[in-house]
């Protein structure tokens, strides 16, 4: 996925310099349009992108980074599985708990990927597992980019967004990941962090 690394790497870069350097012309970060995709930008003579809306970025009442503790709600597991990784950080141990149609993987005590595999686990909109193509596109609001699908799914980054005149660009750094079957239904909806 380094193609889509680089575009949210530079986007990222782009409002860091913006916001270090000072704004001296109007920055249009908010999103436009309605539905999980939008449109935004971050200059106003930038093109704009697909991003997917800020609120999006939860499963289960579950968030990114979260803490372990916050999987108590879930109830206890069916199962656990452990792999082994190495980033920035060094060497780290991830363990996915497995629950009835949705898996969270927790690396050095945060949550670092939630997968829903069932209708059960739907996103704050209702984007869920086994939705029916037509109905999963029209909560999307549009059609997803061809450049945002690789390897059979998409992923896109968050929106910025403006809060009490600030442009903020929470989960730019993590991938919103959804795929369709080959029947035409969502495979899944997928939230990963992109650790270094």
């Amino acid at each position: 996925m380094d193609h889509l690394h680089s575009h949210r790497v530079s986007l990222a870069l782009l409002t860091s310099v913006m916001m270090s350097a000072g704004v001296f012309a109007p920055v249009a970060g908010a999103a436009e349009g309605e539905g999980i995709i939008r449109l935004a930008r971050v200059l106003p003579d930038e093109p704009l992108f697909q991003c997917i809306a800020p609120s999006e970025y939860q499963i289960a009442g579950l968030r990114l980074y979260g803490d372990l503790s916050t999987l108590h709600r879930l109830g206890p597991p069916a199962s656990l599985t452990r792999g082994f990784g190495e980033d920035d950080g060094g060497g780290y141990v991830a363990t996915t708990y497995h629950y009835d149609g949705l898996n969270v993987t927790v690396v050095r005590g945060k949550i670092d990927v939630i997968e829903a595999r069932s209708p059960r686990w739907p996103t704050p909109a209702g984007l869920k597992a086994g939705m029916p193509g037509q109905e999963a596109r029209s909560l999307l609001g549009r059609e997803p980019g061809p450049e945002h699908l690789h390897r059979g799914e998409y992923s896109f980054a968050a929106c910025p967004e403006w809060r009490d005149g600030e442009l903020v660009w929470d989960n730019v750094n993590d991938f919103f990941q959804f795929a369709f079957g080959e029947d035409g239904t969502l495979s899944f909806v997928r939230l990963a962090a992109d650790r270094p």
